[in-house]
């Protein structure tokens, strides 16, 4: 698995493109990112890599696209961040009610990604939400404050890729690759036994949805264990920890195959690892400079966005290492005068995904049934 990685990586480091659709599009992420920023420092933001993740995630080939990926967003953050201040209210000096609410939240959002018209506002829903409740964790007096700050980061993320979207020459829309159709609506719950058997027949096709669902919010669950346990994280990196298990960059839908599963999760591990490595690089070269630092930072975004979109068919990669990048390179208030927020980031980001990997593995040893005749599943 990790030679054939490591060949399709070759090949798009041979291929890349500083011209025509694909580096215009990658030119166009490099550019969202870096006006995020600015933007972000000028306004004082307290964490300006969450603008430059929603710039990021935002930028697509069209203005429409990127319009409505945008709103979504904004609309998403708002109710994950409104669902993060009412659980740090009643749970917060309540560990086991607090990590079952961060186990919910994660569920819903992956389930909601996967079965909604509007999946991607569930999912920034749950990512905001348990972004907001990992950080407030130490200081739950300041948790209004920390869920305002963060939808208005995203607020700035998003316009600064609509902007750029908006300058740049028109693009045609990358092609969909068809997804899979979503269960069936839950059925009416009447003393009968048609709506039995109706039911009984949704959850046997829901079914290896939740246990989808379940990695992700099982990992989620166990960070809070990770600061004494297993790791030496601290709110904030646990936080950030809970952003890259949570981020799924294609549609969260169900491969029956464990195999596939498996290699969807080393792939995640692996464009975690490049892109925190390749930050922590060129953190080495930066010093104070900022317009140094800002180019570097346009350099890794324009790099991850051309394996994103290449033919190798490891944009997952490609998208994983750009989110691992910018966690690494932005750490604050500008250039970061030393490495060691980066190194800890990136312990907290590995130590969450071999905690995904292991619980994915594990489940993969109980075999689903399989997926229902005329039903597409991938992962």
């Amino acid at each position: 698995m990790l030679r054939e990685i490591t060949g399709a990586l070759g090949t798009e480091l041979r291929s890349l493109e500083p011209r025509g659709p694909r580096g215009t599009e990658a030119l166009a992420a490099a550019l969202s990112v870096a006006l995020a920023v600015v933007a972000a420092l000028v306004l004082h933001s307290d964490e300006p890599w969450w603008a430059a993740i929603s710039a990021w995630m935002v930028t697509r080939s069209s203005l429409a696209v990127s319009l409505s990926r945008g709103a979504t967003r904004v609309i998403g953050s708002a109710a994950g961040a409104a669902i993060a201040v009412i659980v740090i209210g009643l749970f917060v000096y309540d560990p086991l009610s607090f990590c079952l609410c961060l186990f919910v939240l994660a569920c819903a959002g992956l389930i909601g990604f996967a079965t909604s018209r509007h999946g991607y506002a569930w999912l920034i829903g749950a990512i905001t939400g348990n972004l907001v409740m990992l950080m407030a964790l130490d200081q739950p007096q300041i948790t209004f404050t920390i869920a305002v700050n963060r939808v208005f980061d995203v607020t700035i993320g998003t316009a600064a890729a609509l902007l750029i979207t908006f300058l740049l020459p028109a693009l045609p829309d990358a092609p969909v690759s068809p997804a899979a159709s979503s269960p069936n609506p839950l059925p009416l719950l009447f003393w009968s036994r048609r709506h039995a058997r109706q039911f009984e027949r949704w959850l046997r096709e829901i079914w290896p949805l939740v246990l989808h669902a379940c990695r992700g919010g099982l990992t989620v669950m166990l960070l809070p264990l990770l600061v004494s346990w297993l790791a030496p994280l601290g709110p904030s990196t646990m936080a950030v920890t809970a952003v890259a298990v949570m981020a799924v960059p294609t549609t969260a839908v169900i491969e029956p195959d464990a195999r596939t599963i498996i290699q969807r999760s080393a792939y995640r591990l692996v464009g975690c690892a490049l892109g925190a490595l390749l930050g922590l690089f060129c953190l080495y070269w930066v010093g104070s400079n900022f317009v140094v630092w800002v180019l570097l930072l346009m350099a890794g975004v324009w790099l991850s966005s051309q394996i994103q979109s290449g033919s190798t068919g490891i944009g997952y990669v490609g998208t994983q290492a750009g989110l691992a990048f910018l966690l690494s390179m932005i750490q604050g208030q500008g250039p970061p005068l030393f490495p060691t927020p980066g190194l800890d980031r990136f312990a907290g980001i590995m130590a969450g995904l071999s905690l995904l990997l292991a619980i994915t593995m594990v489940v993969s040893l109980f075999p689903l049934a399989p997926p229902p005749a005329g039903r597409e599943h991938g992962d």
